[in-house]
């Protein structure tokens, strides 16, 4: 199947890239992860490929004589890890390239989490939850979330808070993707606090433009909000850029420090540059742990 922003070249690259997640989940199901729970941890579950990093020594050497892949033997203790992805598809993400960034930043996530046998939800949102495909398991499910991103137009405003509060009452311990521009008041903190509650491993997806990053206009502008259609009337120069850009840095800078008191993980992406190369420096990062 061709999707429209998710090409042939991009799904070669998530089969030879892995994300890793490093969360250890008590209670439940763990996927890739290992659970510290007892009992029945060490019966026989099923089979994954290998993948670098794994134990060797839980290679199934029959599997490889007789398919010529490299399987490892899953055990009871290793199961799904719950993974909730949301995607803001509000109009400010619709322009400067963060629509396609996040649709292949959500698209990763969802294949690595499925590819590790983990639970994937899906959601996109705006001031409201407009979609969502839930709990889908196996690669066969990858088909279905991208059919999601894809499908959606990117418009109206964006409400993050009271998104992840209508959401809550889904969340099982495990681990959430926000993929949003935070170009609103999105009330971080209290999401962030609120998803800590629900014991959520927080992954903060930072997208923005090249011309929010590093802003070229001079002389008279009309500057209007593309989700609420207010304007301001301004006038650019170096003084007016530098005021920008020291603005800037402190939301950055203060997005970074509530992450940093939450333990959720931040990352900022300029979606004027290939995801394909964040993709890759995620890959070492995560090849470390």
């Amino acid at each position: 199947m061709e999707y429209q922003i998710i090409d042939k070249e991009f799904l070669e690259l998530l089969r030879t890239l892995v994300l890793r997640y490093n969360v250890i989940l008590k209670d439940g199901n763990l996927g890739g992860n290992r659970s510290k729970s007892k009992g029945s941890s060490v019966e026989f579950s099923d089979f994954r490929e290998y993948i670098p990093g794994d134990d060797f020594r839980r290679i199934d050497w029959k599997a490889l004589a007789r398919f010529e892949k490299v399987y490892i033997k899953l055990f009871m203790e290793e199961r799904e890890a719950p993974i909730s992805i949301f995607v803001d598809k509000s109009k400010s993400m619709s322009f400067g390239g963060k629509k396609e960034a996040a649709v292949k930043l959500a698209a990763t996530f969802a294949f690595s989490a499925l590819k590790e046998y983990d639970s994937v939800s899906a959601i996109m949102f705006d001031e409201k939850i407009r979609a969502s495909e839930r709990n889908q398991k196996g690669q066969p499910a990858f088909s279905k979330i991208i059919q999601l991103l894809e499908s959606n137009e990117f418009e109206g405003e964006s409400n993050l808070y009271s998104v992840i509060n209508e959401w809550q009452g889904r969340l099982k311990k495990g681990i959430t993707v926000i993929i949003t521009d935070l170009m609103y008041d999105a009330r971080l903190e209290e999401t962030l606090k609120l998803l800590s509650y629900k014991k959520q491993k927080i992954i903060i997806c930072q997208v923005l433009s090249k011309d929010e990053l590093s802003p070229e206009f001079e002389g008279n502008l009309r500057l209007l909000d593309s989700e609420n259609n207010e304007f301001m009337d301004i006038m650019t120069g170096t003084d007016a850029v530098n005021l920008y850009l020291k603005q800037l840095s402190d939301f950055i800078n203060q997005n970074k420090e509530l992450c940093t008191k939450y333990r959720a993980d931040y990352m900022l992406m300029d979606s004027s540059k290939p995801v394909e190369q964040l993709l890759k420096e995620l890959h070492h990062k995560n090849q470390q742990y």
